[in-house]
């Protein structure tokens, strides 16, 4: 159906053909690799003609590192069966035969003494790219695995998007290229350029909107609100708004009492649209005192009016710039607001979400042209379906972040911490499969507590871990396999979620696959022949080859012939995204037949299911409203406890997450550093490039410094995804550099998710033992510090 010999072949036995990075950050840029005898020479990109709303799948700095990447000294090679403790590193190689008798003998045993509720397949990223997990489907031929729900980037916002309006927010949300028909822009914690870095995204299509607008002379302006103004955002925005991590809410409210006092506020569309702004539009039995407006003027139960200056007082934002900002947002003809997944990804971070997304309701930039529903930028659905891994038996299922308590606290794991399809877990977690993950520890939390809960063989007796690296999590693991890399080997690849095209690239294999690593599906399939279910595994297609021409035929370019016969010429082919591009533009239009996916049909400012938990019990941390509700580890504990400092983990361009973390060239490029405000580098004498400690009752950790006014005073920023590096059995400080080395492992009260940026933490010197010991590191080359 379609080429795979090489796009092109050169004189020296070269040849040249598609491929892709395949990791998550949301892009699926196409790469042209020229190799020759199983290395990459070098790598282009996609440079096909390019019209608007047709942008070319061009790759960043990562994509086109990725020869550094896949030949990586940490590139898995063959099998390994750990020799020693949990954590150690200690493996010896073993045969393939002997790895998958071993795994197919656990996974048996496992299921028949305590279910296959006792198998948990946790959350990963690297397989994101839309080609499935075979092992998935291997566990649902053979009875199914504990289920997991929803993921780390973002169970906040989906939450606070399910209660306003009735879905998730992933699809809903409007497109960038809104952005041009509006003339403010308002972004909370959220980075386009950096965070969606791929040539096809949308950070591209903001900065044709501000080109646009020049051209036309039109206003058009942006506002960063965010604890950091990153380099990306420095570009990007005409202001920078800072306030403390966590307390958007409390923004956001003290904005709203200067709409409110003022007749600045949209109560027309509010009355129309939304439940629980004020009296008027509470649900039946609902006091009118626990309305959002309410509470905005002290008329709610605390009394307490959310004017400018109590926001500031918690925001560290002047009372006089959170008026302005109010006024000018009111003025605007059209506002489009958006939030990053930063702003929720804290330990009340619903409330932020919730809040963040009023702004749009206030002000009614809603369901119109230029507009967006306070929550990320819409994301777009693969142009090839997954995989198909098959229904999974097992009813039962917790959220992403909570697997490590399943494995610690089994059974006594209940529905009021996430646990659906059951009241309680039905057995303890006895077996973990980790396919292209690195959430066991390195992007997870705490990561010294989840060492102690894996290194316990009591607890999880079994792990197995199948990734292309030696990354931490693999460190875990009982059996490690190594797999092909996505960029080694034939597939079909879709157009990423971010990605506002629809493209399919032709990736063919080049010889880069060496050793005795296997193809995760081979692997998967070999497992199930040993289990008794080959067959029902091969149902539908029995090779990747068959796999992809299922999907072929089932995806969005099935019946377009134009781009099939392009996709079989030239390896690659895109179109122009079609579709909506206003969130929730059918609601505003006609909002009583088209209404929203709530029980009321509106948007529900005025949450009756959260009201019914709080009458039962009043003291879960959560409102009915999008109220501020102070964080255990927010901006007040900041001022009067032992760490002074808030640290947020935010996205860096070295890495996506912790792939390609490991690549010295990319270090160079875009070092990793510690943003510290010039005000606290000169209290505690630091300079940048040098090294500090950064720690808290959970760990330590050695990083560099960069000193820049870009970032608020009393918060500390550090790029996530650096490759923990600590000796476990020693004094388990963290030189390589790893954000969750010191993060909570706390899940959030509402949705279960994780609050990273909820993290509090001290700095200091390192002492004369460790800046010996990072002296020795860096002569070796070894870690963060060296770089």
């Amino acid at each position: 159906m379609v080429r795979r010999e090489g796009w092109s072949s050169g004189r020296d036995g070269s040849r040249e053909v598609w491929q892709t990075c395949a990791v998550n950050c949301g892009s699926r840029c196409a790469l042209r690799l020229r190799a020759r005898e199983g290395e990459i020479l070098w790598t282009e990109t996609d440079c096909g003609d390019e019209e608007p709303g047709n942008l070319q799948m061009r790759a960043c700095l990562r994509g086109r590192a990725l020869r550094y990447w896949l030949g990586s000294p940490d590139r898995l090679n063959e099998p390994l069966r750990r020799v020693g403790p949990r954590g150690s590193g200690q493996f010896e190689p073993i045969s393939w035969d002997e790895a998958l008798d071993e795994i197919a003998e656990r996974i048996r045993d496992t299921v028949a003494q305590w279910g296959n509720e006792a198998v948990l397949l946790p959350y990963a990223t690297a397989i994101w790219s839309g080609s499935g997990s075979p092992f998935e489907r291997l566990m649902n031929c053979y009875g199914g695995h504990l289920g997991i729900y929803g993921d780390y980037s973002c169970m906040q916002l989906q939450t606070a998007c399910m209660s306003l309006y009735g879905d998730d927010g992933y699809y809903t949300g409007s497109l960038l290229s809104e952005a041009s028909h509006a003339d403010l822009v308002v972004f909370f914690g959220a980075n386009p350029a950096l965070t969606r870095m791929g040539g096809a995204s949308g950070a591209h299509r903001l900065a044709q909107a501000r080109e646009e607008a020049a051209r036309e002379g039109r206003p058009f302006r942006v506002i960063a609100i965010d604890p950091c103004q990153s380099d990306a955002a420095t570009g990007e925005s005409d202001a920078w708004i800072p306030v403390r991590p966590g307390t958007d809410a409390a923004f956001v409210a003290g904005v709203a009492w200067v709409l409110i006092t003022e007749g600045l506020a949209d109560e027309e569309f509010l009355h129309r649209y939304c439940i629980g702004y004020d009296g008027a539009t509470m649900p039946a039995g609902a006091p009118a005192s626990e309305s959002y407006r309410a509470y905005v003027l002290g008329e709610g139960p605390d009394g307490v009016a959310k004017t400018p200056q109590w926001a500031a007082r918690i925001t560290g934002c002047p009372s006089a710039r959170i008026a302005s900002f109010a006024r000018e947002l009111a003025g605007a003809r059209r506002a489009f607001i958006m939030q990053g997944w930063g702003p929720q990804r804290t330990a009340l971070g619903e409330q932020s979400a919730r809040a963040i997304c009023l702004l749009s309701l206030l002000t009614g930039n809603f369901g119109l042209p230029g507009t967006n529903s306070g929550a990320r930028e819409r994301l777009f659905r693969p142009v090839l379906p997954d995989d198909p891994v098959g229904e999974n038996p097992v009813d039962v299922a917790i959220p992403a972040f909570l697997w490590s308590r399943a494995v610690e606290r089994g059974r006594a794991l209940t529905a009021s911490d996430g646990v659906r399809g059951a009241a309680r877990l039905p057995s303890p977690v006895k077996l973990i499969i980790n396919h292209a993950g690195n959430a066991l520890t390195n992007q997870h939390a705490d990561v010294n507590r989840t060492h102690e809960i894996l290194a316990d063989e009591s607890l999880c007796e079994f792990i197995v871990g199948i990734d292309v690296m030696m990354t931490d999590s693999m460190r875990y693991a009982d059996i490690v396999l190594p797999d092909v890399a996505q960029a080694e080997r034939d597939v079909l690849v879709s157009s990423g979620n971010s990605d506002g095209v629809r493209g399919v690239i032709v990736a063919a294999s080049w010889g880069g696959n060496a050793f005795d690593r296997r193809c995760a599906w081979d692997v998967a399939r070999d497992l199930a022949r040993r289990l008794g279910v080959e067959e029902a595994f091969c149902e539908g297609a029995s090779t990747l080859g068959e796999m992809d021409g299922l999907r072929l035929r089932e995806s969005r370019f099935a019946h377009d012939d134009e781009a099939l016969r392009e996709l079989a010429e030239r390896g690659i082919v895109r179109r122009p995204y079609e579709g909506e591009t206003v969130a929730y533009a059918a609601f505003r239009r006609d909002p009583e037949g088209c209404p929203l996916p709530t029980p009321s049909g509106k948007i529900e400012i005025y949450d009756q299911k959260i009201a019914e938990l709080l009458a039962a019990d009043p003291g879960l941390p959560v409102s009915s409203i999008p109220a501020y509700i102070a964080a255990p580890e927010g901006a007040e504990a900041a001022l009067v406890g032992p760490y002074p400092f808030q640290m947020i983990s935010c996205h860096g361009r070295q890495s996506a997450h912790s792939s390609f973390a490991n690549v010295p060239e990319l270090a160079v490029v875009a070092p990793r550093r510690l943003s510290v405000n010039p005000v606290d580098a000169e209290r505690l004498q630091l300079v940048s490039g040098g090294l500090v400690v950064v720690e808290n009752d959970r760990g330590a950790l050695v990083c560099r410094v960069r000193v820049t006014p870009r970032i608020m005073p009393g918060v500390v920023a550090l790029p996530e995804g650096a490759w923990h590096d600590a000796d476990m059995w020693g004094d388990r400080l963290d030189w390589g550099g790893c954000a969750n080395t010191v993060s909570s492992d706390e899940p959030t009260a509402w949705s279960h998710g994780n609050p990273h940026n909820s993290c509090l933490v001290r700095l200091r010197p390192l002492t004369d033992a460790e800046r010996a010991e990072a002296a020795r590191r860096e002569a070796a080359g070894r870690g963060e510090v060296a770089r």
